[in-house]
């Protein structure tokens, strides 16, 4: 008998890390198990090294079992903690700590449902953190650092779901139990202001904290309590994003900042710049929404904005595009932000269809020039509110954005960007590019869309070449391994019918009959096995019609025809020679046997 198997390239994923943004300290691993504290430690480097997912690897391999080394285990488990939060893994790190041995000690459970909460807040489920803070407020066992935590999580909280007005009501509250307390305690009051419009009250929040992320706070509360004019706080962001360690969130804050001082300042090619910046990063560091409500349309204004002030002091007309592009031409790589511009303003604007399609693309294949150039790209086409359907992007952008998309994983959007996209571009094969819009289609969950293109492939199928048809074929068992098994079936049984090859016809039967054993129809898919293996002679005991009738005596026996099956086992321990297979067949004999037996 031979192994039959099907393979096909499925775009896998993995759990996100961000680069560590600081290191974690290792004082209480020191003080709690010294044995353990270098290989930690070690850990600890990798994941600051970059190598965050062989850190938990690691991690995984050497934590000691909670029945082994009850203090160990909670050690790595704080280590682990750490990990997954600096990765920015909020889910993986909630459902690892809701799943805590029943008998950890309190210390340590309270600990551990503060994270969950933390994680909660993060994934901007505020309710779920609020009801696991209550339950964590009224058990009345959390030492007075516990309780300031769980209380400004739940101002959080708040944050978290929208809701400015209570995170205020219960900031005022800690406030009066507690006093104005630390630098902690002030940036989130000043959060809390800024979004509620109390840019004044988040300047005095402030006062006396200069650096880091207070320093980008006490920016934005002063551009917009007006108490500095918005070239000065232009400036400043720019002398506080020269700081190469700043932590990502806080850079991306300093950027949205920049772009909102640049707007007021009318000066929409700063803004641009700024929100390129922020955009090109903003799945790695999304903005606080509470703080900055802005989308990717505000680039698009800005371009426009900038386009139109180049054209106004050059005095070019609208529609008149040869001489916009000889503008941006002139621009080269001195001014690209002003190549951009222009090119944007031509695509949304140019009365030519033709140009608005060339400038697309030229827009596009600038922004795939720079850094963050593809991210960007996918913000302006895919969430930006003027393309809130996909179909209304540009063809060639769909075109270009579809390997990036597909490279992330996410299917149902590349999907989305292939429908409609039947013709190759340029140079390619339009089998291959067919099969390939098919096979995206039917990932994605578009499985209507993809059966109508393999009906008409297979319709034509005496046209494809033997690789084209293998290629056809691996495409069916996607259909196969998604679980839609009767179109599977319909398809390859439409296919069996068109082609003439002795060895094809036998391996469509038998796929087609693995269809029908996944839909619990294991008569029908024992029928179909055997016709496999009866091809060319009804004898056949070719390697390939072993297999298959070895394949149909286990559907027979699943469909309860125990002695047809055991015909076929017999005959198969007649024939074969191997030790190794005819071990199996007895084996398949002798539970055949049982299930007869009383």
């Amino acid at each position: 008998m031979v192994m039959l198997s099907k393979s096909g390239c499925h775009p896998g994923g993995g759990i996100r890390f961000l680069r560590l943004a600081r290191r974690v300290s290792l004082l209480w691993v020191l003080a709690a198990a010294p044995a353990a504290a270098a290989t930690l430690a070690q850990l600890e480097d990798l994941a600051a090294g970059g190598a965050p997912r062989l850190a938990l690897a690691l991690l995984e391999a050497e934590q000691p079992a909670w029945q082994d080394d009850a203090a160990a285990w909670m050690v790595w488990e704080r280590s682990r903690t750490q990990l997954l939060a600096a990765g920015g893994d909020w889910q993986v790190l909630h459902d690892r700590l809701a799943q805590l041995p029943a008998d950890v000690p309190p210390e340590f459970s309270r600990w551990a449902h503060t994270w969950m909460a933390r994680a909660l807040n993060e994934l901007e489920q505020g309710e779920r953190a609020r009801a696991l803070l209550r339950r964590l407020l009224w058990s009345g066992d959390g030492s007075a650092t516990e309780l300031t935590a769980w209380r400004r999580l739940v101002i959080q909280s708040y944050r978290a779901d929208g809701r400015g007005d209570d995170a205020y009501a219960a900031m005022l509250r800690y406030r009066h139990d507690y006093g104005r307390g630390g630098q902690e305690d002030a940036l989130l009051s000043a959060q809390v202001l800024l979004g509620q419009g109390r840019a004044a009250d988040a300047v005095e929040a402030l006062h006396g904290l200069e650096h880091g992320e207070a320093r980008g706070l006490l920016l934005l509360a002063r551009l917009r309590s007006g108490e500095w004019e918005p070239r000065r706080v232009l400036r400043e962001v720019r002398t506080l994003l020269q700081d190469k360690g700043l932590p990502l969130p806080v850079r991306q804050q300093g950027e949205a900042t920049a772009a909102e001082a640049a707007a007021r300042a009318a000066d929409p090619a700063a803004q641009a710049i700024a929100l390129e910046q922020v955009f090109s990063r903003i799945r790695q560091a999304p903005l606080d929404r509470e703080l900055f409500k802005v989308t990717p349309d505000a680039l698009w204004d800005a371009y426009l904005a900038y386009a139109r002030q180049v054209g106004n002091r050059e005095q070019l007309l609208i529609g008149d595009d040869a001489a916009w592009l000889a503008k941006a031409q002139a621009a080269g790589r001195m001014y690209p932000i002003r190549v951009r511009s222009i090119h944007a303003l031509l695509a949304l604007h140019s009365a030519s269809e033709t140009m608005r399609q060339q400038a697309h693309a030229a827009l596009v294949e600038n922004l795939l020039q720079q850094e963050g150039g593809s991210e960007l790209v996918r913000q302006l086409y895919l969430a930006a509110p003027r393309y809130a359907e996909v179909g209304s992007v540009p063809e060639g952008v769909r075109r270009t954005l579809l390997d990036p998309v597909i490279a992330t994983g996410d299917l149902p959007l590349a999907a989305r960007l292939m429908a409609g996209l039947d013709e190759p571009p340029p140079g390619a094969d339009r089998v291959m590019w067919r099969l390939r819009q098919a096979r995206v289609l039917l990932l994605g969950g578009e499985f209507a869309q993809a059966e109508a293109i393999l009906q008409e492939m297979i319709a034509d199928s005496a046209r494809l070449s033997r690789p084209e048809l293998d290629r056809l074929i691996q495409v069916l068992f996607d259909l196969q391994t998604v679980g839609e098994h009767e179109a599977a079936y319909r398809l390859l049984e439409g296919l069996q019918v068109q082609v003439s090859e002795v060895q094809l016809k036998r391996e469509l039967w038998y796929w087609m009959a693995d269809s029908r054993l996944a839909q619990s129809r294991p008569l029908e898919a024992a029928a179909l096995y055997l016709r496999s293996a009866m091809v060319p002679q009804p004898l056949s005991l070719d390697p390939w019609g072993q297999t298959a009738r070895y394949q149909a005596a286990q559907a027979l026996a699943k469909g309860g025809l125990i002695d047809d099956a055991r015909t076929l086992y017999a005959e198969l321990l007649r024939t074969t020679e191997d030790p190794g297979r005819q071990a199996v067949l007895r084996r398949d004999l002798q539970q055949l046997l049982l299930v007869r037996t009383p």
